[in-house]
């Protein structure tokens, strides 16, 4: 009998890769952000689309890969209890590793040889194409795969994490909001901590690893493995979405004050990045409760009002992973190929959002019907 699929996961699935690129199309016109291709830095806008672009690319960043997480852990745990233990190590290198080093030596020197060509002209012949694969440096290639040579971290992890606590987790009953705020602020507090060391920008290479987030991914990956484990998912519908609505939002108006708080207004923000300040402190924490909050909200909202899908929605879901691997080459391709086109940076992401995600989502549902490669994809 076939397990019934969990059509709201599955849309939320969507979602979180939407944002993704959304904010990697925002970083290359002025957001800030380390990105291939940038046409705009922050500096140099003014003050409105400064603001916009930054209170979106931090909004994106406090929550959507925390998310990712969240959801990596349940269905990790999932597949690591219908599996052995060697079984379940072999299919994450398959399904994971493999990926990487399709994305680190297949896709990266394709994104930038088409790059020079298009930017600056440089021919893409035999001398050039030795050059690139030369120069590879397997952190620095690996751009937003650094999410999956993570997870594929994580999952090694994982048999010995469920072996410790599995025992008791289905007695603990879900825990009401204020508990959930809770565990948001002692994250929060251990993000501050580490970020007096690495403040935001800060990578760990050679797994191209922003350490100062490092918190939250292993706190959401772990949350949804106790998830998973408890048996809460099923129990969806005790989350409210009459509190958790209305208290994200309250938590996004926030955001703008606390923009011009850290000194946004100046272009200066750097106090809130990372050190002994109080502008880190708040902003460590805040972060924290938006992405448990946002996870909270969506889970509920998306199970309440978008439990189905349709064939289109079953097609993007079914692309999803892999247009998260292969939206940098097809990102970098269409923006540098419009360099030309001088548009004010809002304008521009306005105009290409949609033809974006549409060629993004369509280009990686053919490459994934690719012999050899949807099994992997």
């Amino acid at each position: 009998m076939t397990e019934r699929r969990l059509d709201y996961i599955d849309n939320i699935r969507i979602l979180l890769t939407t944002v993704v690129i959304l904010n990697h199309l925002a970083i290359t016109y002025g957001a800030p952000g380390g990105w291939y291709y940038r046409e705009f830095e922050v500096t140099e806008l003014s003050l409105i689309p400064m603001a916009a672009l930054v209170l979106f690319a931090a909004a994106n960043q406090a929550y959507s890969m925390g998310f990712f997480f969240l959801l990596s852990g349940y269905f990790s745990a999932k597949s690591s209890s219908t599996k052995m233990i060697r079984t379940f190590y072999f299919q994450r290198l398959v399904r994971l590793g493999i990926p990487v080093l399709i994305f680190v030596y297949f896709v990266s020197p394709i994104l930038r040889l088409s790059f020079r060509r298009i930017a600056y002209n440089i021919p893409v012949n035999l001398e050039n194409v030795f050059s690139v694969y030369k120069q590879i440096k397997f952190g620095y290639e690996l751009g937003p795969m650094w999410f999956i040579m993570l997870l594929l971290i994580f999952s090694f992890f994982l048999p010995l994490f469920i072996k410790g606590i599995s025992e008791s987790t289905h007695k603990i009953n879900i825990p009401g909001r204020y508990s959930i705020i809770l565990a948001a602020i002692f994250v929060g507090l251990l993000t501050f901590l580490v970020r007096i060391r690495f403040p935001i920008g800060a990578v760990f290479q050679p797994l191209n690893i922003q350490v100062a987030n490092l918190m939250q991914y292993i706190f959401m990956f772990c949350a949804g493995v106790f998830i998973y484990l408890a048996g809460w998912l099923e129990k969806l519908p005790s989350i409210s979405l009459k509190f958790w609505l209305p208290f994200t939002i309250g938590i996004i108006i926030f955001m703008p004050i606390l923009f011009f708080l850290f000194g946004g207004a100046s272009g200066d923000v750097n106090h809130a990045l990372g050190g002994f300040t109080w502008q880190s402190f708040v902003l460590s924490i805040w972060e924290q409760i938006f992405c448990i909050s946002m996870a909270a909200t969506l889970l509920s909202f998306f199970y309440s009002y978008l439990n189905r899908n349709t064939g289109i929605t079953r097609e993007l879901t079914a692309s999803s992973y892999a247009t998260f691997i292969f939206h940098p080459l097809i990102l970098v391709i269409l923006s540098s190929s419009l360099q030309d086109l001088h548009y004010p940076p809002l304008l521009k992401i306005t105009l290409l959002a949609i033809p974006t995600l549409v060629l993004c989502f369509f280009t990686s549902s053919l490459l994934r019907r690719i012999p050899g490669l949807k099994s992997i994809l």
